[in-house]
């Protein structure tokens, strides 16, 4: 690749020679250093060439040289073709408007060199590129902004304190490009404070009590229990009495415990009795698009006689080097003819939603830590569509946190008592 590019800036020659002693010419060619490349023979590739004339490529300084010892071997030598960027020059010296238009298009990117037009994020994955590009816009550092403008030790230092759970971070600008490198916290960010605070347990919601775990408190439900949304489960009221067994005074706590009960998940849906499908037609329009400086430019081959038809596009940033971004982004469209139509719910693709939303919603439950012990569908079919009811059997946890009530007033009574 680079003898190639090295070939073109100096230019080159496309030499034919003809004699009656090419390989001598050949040799003493090599001997005195002289560049011939891709020998190309005339006539039969079997006959090695006493006779036979060739072709060959070689540097103009080097084909002057080549004069003598052509002489010596008695043989002729003629240019067919020239090669390069000398040439090219020489050729297009009298076109004023193209060397201009080439000077410019070096300047402009000379001039686009000095911004930033591409920013990414490397190691992030609890913070998306979004959130951090939102940031970014904030103190500003943004695609089109003079890289003199912007310290990388500044950028690190906001992105660290902005984001505690990224314990480092690398800002660096190569070419076009502005690359931030972070590596985030994999343990927790803060440690979780415990709460002492006195509180109760009540049910989340209702069911069958089926295994209670104690840690403190005083439990107010055994297994098998039915209880209901909001029923007081674990006291955090601990009464305290004398020898006479008479309650002198009482110390609230914070109930922990876990009461896991036996669960009904009810869910609900209606599906419509038609649905709007999008049959394509296989017909394909392709179109083009460029997008620069904020102004778009866009052609799509349009369909004969096609009214509905759905695009997609993918869009591509134009780059020279792989750090030198351009603010130039093209893409392709591709457009699909497509006729709707109405399709109508039957009583299996009914059932086949049932059972979607049913394991939906099981694999939502799992993630949580719930037990299903089993669910069941049934589908009915209405004036405004399908009525589907699931219902599902779980074993959870079902003890929150409430507040404990007010309790000042009995104490009060209890110490006047005393």
């Amino acid at each position: 690749m680079t003898g190639s590019v090295t070939f073109f800036l100096r230019g080159g020659v496309r030499v034919e020679i003809t004699g009656t002693d090419n390989e001598r010419f050949f040799n003493i060619a090599a001997n005195r250093n002289l560049m011939i490349r891709d020998i190309s023979g005339i006539g039969d590739p079997k006959d090695c060439g006493r006779n036979a004339g060739a072709f060959f490529w070689t540097t103009p300084e080097d084909f002057k040289k080549m004069k003598p010892v052509a002489k010596k071997a008695g043989v002729r030598l003629k240019i067919r073709g020239r090669y390069g960027l000398p040439f090219f020059l020489y050729r297009n010296r009298h076109r004023e408007l193209l060397a201009a238009g080439v000077l410019a298009f070096f300047l402009i990117l000379y001039v686009m060199s000095f911004y930033i037009w591409d920013i990414s994020f490397e190691g992030n994955r609890r913070f998306t590129d979004e959130m951090l590009l939102h940031y970014m816009e904030s103190l500003p550092v943004t695609c089109g902004m003079r890289k003199g403008k912007i310290s990388c030790e500044a950028l690190e230092s906001g992105i660290r304190s902005r984001f505690p759970e990224i314990t480092w971070v690398s800002a660096e600008i190569k070419g076009t490009r502005l690359t931030v490198r972070v590596k985030e916290n994999e343990a927790l960010s803060a440690p979780i404070v415990k709460e002492t605070s006195p509180c109760d347990l009540a049910a989340a919601k209702a069911g069958t009590v089926v295994r209670i775990v104690m840690r403190s408190g005083i439990a107010l439900v055994k297994e098998g229990d039915q209880v209901a949304e909001g029923d007081l489960l674990v006291d955090g009221t601990i009464p305290i009495y004398d020898d006479s067994e008479t309650l002198v005074n009482s110390h609230e706590i914070r109930a922990d415990a876990d009461i896991y009960a036996s669960t009904v998940h009810v869910i609900r849906k209606t599906l419509p009795l038609t649905e709007t499908v999008r049959a394509r037609t296989g017909k394909v329009r392709y179109g083009i698009l460029v997008e620069g400086f904020g102004h778009v430019l866009s052609w799509q081959l349009p369909f004969p006689q096609a009214e509905f038809a759905e695009t997609v596009t993918k869009r591509y940033q134009l780059k020279l080097f792989r750090n030198f971004y351009l603010p130039v982004f093209v893409g392709i469209s591709e457009a699909y003819e497509y006729v709707p139509y109405e399709r109508t719910y039957t009583e299996a693709d009914a059932a086949n939603a049932c059972e979607s939303y049913l394991r939906e919603y099981e694999e939502k439950l799992s993630e949580k830590g719930v037990q299903i012990l089993g669910n069941n569908g049934k589908i009915e079919q209405s004036e405004s569509g399908w009525q589907i009811t699931g219902t599902l059997t779980a074993v959870e946890d079902i003890a929150k946190e409430v507040p404990p009530p007010e309790k000042h007033e009995e104490n009060e009574k209890v110490n006047e008592c005393n």
